[in-house]
C-alpha cells in the first residue's frame, strides 16, 4: 500500500483465492467498493479514487495508471466465460483472461462496464453508463452501449469557446421564440 493510501471502512478488498491488490500513494478506496483479486493482480497507480459501490476483478490482471477517477457503480472485469454451444455447461467451461489496462488521467463515469482484454489510453473520458471492450484511443472520450468514440478533448481554451458558442445559439433560439 502506498504512502498516504486510505482504504475508507466499508471498502472490501478480498485475496480469499490469492494474489495481489496493490495501491498506490494518495490513492483512495470509498466504501462499499469491492476489490476482489481471484487469484489475479489488480494495481492501481498513484491519486487514484475508486468510489462507492464499484466492483474491480484481478483475475485476468487489472493495471490502472495514476490520477485515475472511477466514479460510483462501475464493474472492471478482467475476465470472460467461454459460451460454446458444444462445450457443456457454461459454469464448467474456460475462462478467458486477457486483462485490461487502463492509462493515467482516466475518467470513467459512473455505471461505467470494462470487459476482459479492454485497453484505455491515457486521458480518456468515459461516459456514465458505457460499456468498453476493445482499445479506446488517447484523449478521446467515449460514450454508448458499446463505447463509441464521441469526440476528442480539447484544450481549455477551446472548451470555453464551444460554450460560449452554445449560450449565444440558446440566447438567440430563446430570442426569435419571444412573442
Amino acid at each position: 500500500m502506498g504512502r498516504g493510501a486510505i482504504i475508507r471502512p466499508g471498502a472490501r478488498l478480498n485475496r480469499e483465492r490469492g494474489g495481489r491488490i496493490e495501491i498506490g500513494a494518495r490513492s483512495v478506496i470509498h466504501p462499499g467498493a469491492m476489490l476482489l483479486s481471484y487469484g489475479g493482480l489488480i494495481r492501481i497507480g498513484e491519486h487514484c479514487s475508486v468510489n462507492p459501490y464499484c466492483v474491480l476483478y484481478g483475475h485476468g490482471g487489472l493495471i490502472i495508471g495514476n490520477h485515475v477517477r472511477i466514479a460510483a457503480h462501475c464493474v472492471i472485469i478482467p475476465a470472460n466465460h467461454s459460451i460454446a454451444l458444444d462445450g457443456g455447461l457454461i459454469s464448467r467451461q474456460p475462462e478467458t483472461r486477457r486483462g485490461i489496462r487502463i492509462g493515467n488521467d482516466v475518467w470513467l463515469g459512473a455505471g461505467v462496464r470494462v470487459l476482459d482484454g479492454a485497453d484505455i489510453a491515457d486521458g480518456c473520458v468515459v461516459a456514465a453508463g458505457a460499456i468498453v471492450r476493445g482499445s479506446l484511443a488517447a484523449n478521446a472520450i467515449y460514450a454508448g452501449v458499446p463505447a463509441k468514440l464521441v469526440r476528442m478533448r480539447k484544450s481549455a481554451k477551446e472548451e470555453a469557446k464551444d460554450l460560449a458558442n452554445v449560450v449565444s445559439l440558446a440566447d438567440r433560439s430563446a430570442t426569435v421564440a419571444a412573442p
